[in-house]
């Protein structure tokens, strides 16, 4: 049945309501949070899209219903795009509202973050009076405007402060002051849009290691509106079951609950108590919500890639510090081989020298018995012992011993041959690579003692084989 109204009330209760009109409410912030501030585009890890349905005071012809559907998207550490879709009907009235968000996200400190949203806006208003019966239904004015439009745009800035668990922000959905294009009354325009303005802050504390209560406080102004206030709380079991509350300034309670499944789908439903106003005439508001998060698998392999990154880099450090390491030990080494092999040098001069003494000596015939006449060359034969004592304690610091050497090669292949022929001999040699002179020597032994050397080179003289005494490094 048609109802009977007037079209003055209808004109003017339409811009009235778009004098001062908010966005539609909705409870789906608790879920999600793009709906309370656009600068929380892009500040999770995933692609969030969300619907949500809201039918207030049920049961009264013509009141609200929204729906709505919106999206945010990380790119990056620093930038977030969202969008929004939402039609909200009133009776009479439909209002359709498209926007697009920027947000940019400033890292000031690990804990500390500063995020600021742009959003563009597109607002399409309607009456249709086609379906409604007026008083005067053959006025020409009537008959004109049985059906108007007017889209409008403007635009939204948002900023957020983030420190841990703790949100503050600002909210402003419309910056300009958008007016009528139609003449109502007179040729008077009215304003379509005031500024809006909403401020807001949330913290989520912890309470051991599943529960978490999150509260929340809302303030919404705007010009020739009363200033409306909000206060909720959602109380989470492991983020994956909750239960909320909220309280609106007209004296409106609501109560909610949901759960997430698997990380990927999420369900809230808020039920409204009216005010004093309106107890008894309708059933109260129904408000349904759904949530996707698009991405998690993305989200796991980007974590796990960064998980194997950071291995490799610090595999990547550790072969670098074996590598410095080796080099480090390299050098040492060396450094230890020049110092051994300088000892060895002079230990073999110092033989040298004595091996002169000793000749000197039995030239003379002063090693005969020891006495030798005046007692000069007894004392000769004293201080020649004790150096070689002194040697064979050198040497045994450096790990060297007394060669007897009996040929001394360039090639080594030259140095093989000499082996054999040394075997046809009946003699049993080997070889030993002197990597300071760049010999190969060939060898019959090698003795701890300067004189079980000089005992072997003594008999190989006797068998017509030349030998001699060399001092080296075991290897």
């Amino acid at each position: 049945m048609k109802k009977l109204i007037s079209l003055s009330a209808l004109i003017f209760g339409f811009w009235g309501c778009l004098h001062a009109q908010h966005l539609p409410l909705t409870n789906q912030y608790l879920i999600n949070k793009f709906t309370l501030s656009p600068a929380f585009a892009g500040t999770g890890q995933t692609v969030n899209l969300f619907t949500g349905y809201r039918n207030q005071w049920a049961g009264v012809k013509g009141t609200p219903i929204t729906k709505m559907i919106n999206v945010n998207i990380p790119f990056g550490d620093k930038i977030g795009f969202g969008g929004d879709i939402i039609s909200d009907q009133e009776g009479y009235f439909t209002r359709l509202y498209v926007s697009a968000t920027y947000a940019y996200h400033v890292k000031i400190s690990d804990d500390h973050k500063l995020s600021f949203a742009l959003t563009g806006r597109v607002f399409e208003h309607s009456v249709d009076l086609t379906n409604a019966t007026i008083e005067d239904p053959n006025d020409p004015v009537i008959l004109n405007r049985m059906t108007q439009n007017e889209t409008v745009v403007n635009a939204g800035f948002s900023a957020l402060y983030r420190w841990n668990n703790l949100n503050v922000g600002f909210y402003s959905p419309f910056l300009f002051n958008n007016r009528s294009r139609f003449n109502i009354e007179n040729d008077i325009d009215e304003f379509l849009l005031q500024r809006h303005y909403q401020a807001f802050a949330s913290y989520n504390i912890g309470i051991g290691d599943n529960f978490s209560i999150e509260p929340f406080a809302i303030i919404r102004f705007t010009g020739y509106s009363p200033l409306n206030y909000e206060f909720a709380s959602l109380f989470k079991y492991k983020n994956q079951v909750w239960i909320g509350a909220s309280y609106r300034r007209e004296g409106m309670l609501a109560v909610s609950t949901g759960f997430e499944l698997n990380q990927r789908m999420s369900f809230n439903y808020t039920y409204e108590f009216l005010g004093n106003a309106m107890t008894g005439q309708s059933n109260g508001t129904h408000e349904f919500g759904i949530g996707f998060y698009i991405g998690k698998d993305i989200k796991k392999i980007k974590e796990d890639q960064l998980a194997l990154q950071k291995t490799a880099d610090s595999i990547a450090t550790e072969t670098k510090e074996i590598k410095e390491d080796q080099k480090k030990a390299a050098e040492t080494a060396a450094k230890e081989k020049a110092k051994t092999d300088a000892k060895i040098e002079m230990v073999e001069q110092r033989m040298e020298d004595v091996e002169v003494e000793i000749a000197k000596a039995k030239a003379s015939g002063g090693f005969g018995d020891g006495t030798g006449g005046d007692g000069v060359t007894g004392g000769k034969k004293k201080s020649v012992d004790e150096e070689l004592l002194e040697i064979e304690r050198k040497l045994k610091e450096v790990g060297g011993q007394f060669f007897v050497v009996v040929e001394a090669f360039k090639i080594p292949e030259n140095a093989q041959k000499a082996i054999q022929l040394w075997a046809v001999k009946g003699l049993e040699v080997q070889m030993i690579y002197n990597d300071v002179r760049d010999f190969y020597y060939i060898y019959v032994g090698k003795y701890p003692t300067y004189n079980d050397a000089l005992k072997v080179k003594t008999t190989l003289n006797e068998n017509g084989i030349f030998g001699w005494i060399y001092l080296w490094k075991n290897k």
